[in-house]
C-alpha cells in the first residue's frame, strides 16, 4: 500500500481570480469541456450535499481501461475563498483514498494562481504495483489540466490538443453529451 502519496501544483493565469473560479469552482461539472484528461464529464443527479455548491459532483470519462469512469462528490466549498474539495467516490478497488482541493487566489486584478493538491492511497497487492505508475501518470496529467486550464481561460476557447480530441470525436459521431450510467 502506498499511504497518502501527495501531488501538488500550480500555475499563474492571466485572468481575474473569478474567472478562473467560475470555470473550476461553479462549471464544476463540465471539466470535460477543456480538459484533454477527460474526454467527458457530466453532473451527477440530485442537489449537492455541500453549502453552496453547485452540483453534487460529477462523473468523468477518463480514458483509461482500467478506470474508464470516475465518479467525483464534492466534498467541500467555499465560493468567498474560492476553494473545492473532490474525492473519488465510483474509483478502482485499488484505491482506497483519491481527494484533491483546487484553490484560486488573486495575484492582481487580471492575474491569478490556480493550486491543487491532492492524496492518493492504494490498498492490496494491486494497489502496490499500479501505485507508482499511477502517480507518475497523475503528475502528468495534473500538468496537462492546468495547460489546458490556462489556455480555455486566457482564450476562451479549449487547446488545440482537447479542441483535437473534441474533433475526433465529433467524427467518429460521438458528439451526444456523456451520460452517466443508470444502475
Amino acid at each position: 500500500m502506498l499511504n497518502g502519496m501527495k501531488l501538488s501544483n500550480d500555475v499563474e493565469i492571466v485572468a481575474p481570480a473569478e474567472a478562473v473560479w467560475d470555470v473550476i469552482g461553479r462549471r464544476f461539472d463540465k471539466i470535460g469541456e477543456w480538459a484533454t484528461a477527460v474526454p467527458a464529464s457530466a453532473a451527477i443527479p440530485g442537489s449537492p450535499t455541500v453549502d453552496e455548491a453547485p452540483v453534487a459532483g460529477r462523473v468523468c470519462q477518463t480514458g483509461i481501461r482500467v478506470a474508464p469512469n470516475v465518479t467525483e462528490a464534492i466534498v467541500a466549498y467555499d465560493d468567498s475563498t474560492r476553494s473545492l474539495t473532490y474525492e473519488a467516490e465510483q474509483k478502482p478497488r485499488f484505491l482506497s483514498v483519491a481527494r484533491n482541493t483546487w484553490t484560486v487566489t488573486p495575484v492582481d486584478q487580471q492575474r491569478s494562481v490556480v493550486s491543487y493538491d491532492a492524496v492518493v492511497t492504494t490498498r492490496g497487492v494491486l494497489g502496490l504495483l499500479a501505485g507508482w505508475w499511477m502517480l507518475i501518470m497523475l503528475r502528468r496529467a495534473g500538468r496537462q489540466v492546468l495547460a489546458d486550464l490556462a489556455h480555455y481561460v486566457e482564450n476562451g476557447v479549449p487547446s488545440r490538443r482537447k479542441q483535437a480530441q473534441l474533433d475526433r470525436a465529433a467524427r467518429r459521431g460521438s458528439t451526444r453529451r456523456f451520460r452517466l450510467a443508470r444502475p
